[in-house]
């Protein structure tokens, strides 16, 4: 099963482009990260953590009533490098069914040539966060 098409169409993005416009696409995707939903906020200690990333990241997924998914995350402003990376994965996985988030292979990002742009200790966070919205699905909250 191919990748869900937003999340293509965001890979074959970077692809295209020079070392420079990925770091400023990153943070064009940081700076377009929404906060946590008020009705998460006090349930943070029951959302899904990456220890895999240095920066503290937690999420929720929450299953709607199509069977879609939706993402939600808690991230510090001051790690802008995460945050878009967490949105590219957000952003290209949200409206996705289970099938579809569980079919995406840990390199996907490959093509993306983010290594350009970013440490290979980011990488394996970003890493880190799809394996844990994958798990996030399988157990999500009602939307």
């Amino acid at each position: 099963m191919p990748i869900p098409l937003t999340l293509q169409e965001i890979v074959d993005d970077f692809a295209s482009m020079t070392r420079e416009e990925k770091l400023e696409t990153l943070i064009g995707y940081a700076e377009t990260f929404p906060p946590l939903p008020d009705r998460y906020t006090a349930q943070r200690d029951r959302m899904e953590t990456v220890p895999e990333c240095m920066t503290a990241v937690f999420l929720v997924a929450e299953k709607q009533p199509d069977d879609t998914i939706l993402f939600y995350f808690d991230i510090p402003p001051q790690s802008p490098t995460v945050r878009g990376l967490a949105s590219i994965l957000r952003d290209g996985l949200n409206g996705s069914t289970l099938g579809e988030i569980l079919s995406v292979p840990a390199d996907f990002y490959l093509p993306m040539n983010l290594q350009e742009a970013v440490s290979q200790q980011r990488l394996n966070g970003f890493v880190g966060v799809l394996a844990h919205m994958k798990h996030a699905a399988v157990h999500p909250q009602s939307g």
